[in-house]
């Protein structure tokens, strides 16, 4: 059996109250494409029918009900949907037994697989404004009852889970907002509170190389601040050891840390300063250099610039000048050891987004975030609203109408809508729908 991926899944649950014959769906793959039809033809015009019967024409026999369509051909089906949970979701309205089968465990990981292992983005920390978190997905909310903005703070997410901050309880949490499971940190020593701070969490797991199912493994936060006379500290925490590591520091004069995004190269994490320079923090020798500035060319030519890494695992670098999207690539001279810029690809947001929200545009395109695991940008245009962008397919999809006017961090990971993933190998535990 050979099925082609779709481009599109139709799915709906027609309305009525509890299921009846008409919402037994059947998959049809054609034309690359997913269909779902009642299992019997609904009469067009019931009233004509029934004239028709009075006149004393025979009526042509009912269609006999389909068969049962094997479980390994739907598991198959099923699987072949975009990896966005609505799409799971809907398809485990259909019965019981569909349900069962989309929130087995065997079959979520052989999605993950599919896939790529490339986790949907679910929503997305507003650093800035609340609310707090803003879903992207309809299905999709995150469970963060005891975290509120003005108290709680975003700091970095990473395959399932969110690292946030608050200076009013001096400490860090470590949260997965699909299970609610959450691990709560100290501020890492010396730091005394400042807006000049970074942090990422990273998987621990060793020989763990595509991170899909993180969300279990041992991790890591690297933590980077500014504080004193322009001394820029740097330090790591191991939830193995639940103690941080020894802090390092150097001078950086008339330089703070920024609160954008760090970028992850092998062992090395990339961080920006405020005066655009870049300090790189090797978390194995744990050694803290400068390694460079973003050059003339590059800061005349876009603006928000955000660091990221290339898809070979370099390090890279975005910004948005008028409406091009610019992705830029590193190369480390031989001589000094310093960084240096290359034009790598320019997107054209013209031919991405509509025409009225082009022309209704009043401000600059800016640069908001960057989702590493999904490869997806978002940027900000206004007065339209946030936007993201997939880098592969140049697919752009509309994900808040509200500005957010700062930079965010979004939260990707695979998820079945309904399901409690602490459940165990292939029992996965079931939730109340919300």
């Amino acid at each position: 059996m050979c099925l082609q991926q779709p481009s599109v899944a139709e799915l709906e649950v027609l309305p009525g109250g509890g299921l009846s014959l008409w919402q037994k769906f059947l998959f049809t793959a054609s034309h690359n494409r997913l269909h779902i039809f009642p299992s019997i033809p609904k009469p067009a015009n019931p009233m004509a029918e029934l004239a028709a019967d009075n006149r004393g024409v025979d009526s042509p026999p009912p269609l006999p009900l389909p068969l049962p369509m094997p479980d390994d051909v739907l598991r198959e089906i099923l699987l072949r949907l975009p990896p966005e949970p609505i799409y799971l979701f809907r398809a485990s309205l259909v019965s019981k037994h569909w349900r069962a089968l989309v929130h087995d465990a065997g079959f979520l990981r052989r999605c993950r697989e599919f896939h790529g292992g490339t986790p949907p983005v679910l929503g997305f920390f507003n650093l800035t404004r609340p609310p707090l978190f803003v879903p992207t997905s309809g299905s999709f909310a995150a469970s963060a009852a005891t975290v509120h903005h003005g108290d709680w703070f975003p700091l970095d997410c990473n395959r399932g889970r969110a690292l946030l901050i608050s200076e009013r309880s001096r400490a860090l949490l470590v949260r997965d907002l699909v299970t609610g499971d959450e691990r709560h940190l100290p501020l890492p020593p010396g730091f005394e509170g400042s807006w000049d701070r970074n942090s990422a969490l990273l998987c621990a797991a060793a020989g763990h190389a595509d991170h899909c199912d993180c969300r279990s493994c041992p991790f890591l936060v690297a933590f980077v601040f500014s504080h004193g006379r322009f001394i820029t500290s740097a330090c790591l925490y191991s939830s193995e050891t639940g103690v941080w590591g020894e802090v390092t520091s150097m001078f950086t004069r008339n330089q703070f840390v920024e609160r954008k995004a760090m970028a992850l190269v092998g062992n090395t994490l990339y961080c920006l300063l405020d005066n655009n320079w870049i300090i790189e923090f090797n978390f194995e020798t744990c050694s803290l250099d400068v390694i460079g500035e973003l050059s003339y060319k590059v800061l005349n030519s876009c603006i928000g610039h955000i660091i990221m890494t290339t898809e070979d695992g370099q390090l890279g670098l975005a910004g948005v000048g008028g409406f091009s999207l610019q992705l830029w690539s590193s190369t480390t001279c031989i001589d000094d050891g310093m960084v240096t810029w290359a034009d790598r690809r320019v997107i054209d947001l013209e031919k991405l987004l509509a025409p009225e929200v082009v022309a209704a545009c009043t401000a600059p395109v800016w640069p908001i975030g960057y989702a590493q695991d999904a490869d997806v940008i978002f940027i900000e245009v206004y007065p339209s609203g946030v936007y993201m962008i997939h880098l592969k397919s140049l697919r752009i999809v509309k994900v808040s109408e509200n500005m957010a006017h700062g930079y965010i961090c979004p939260y990707t990971s695979f998820y079945a809508p309904g399901i409690n993933i602490r459940g165990g190998n292939d029992q996965p535990e079931l939730l109340n729908n919300t």
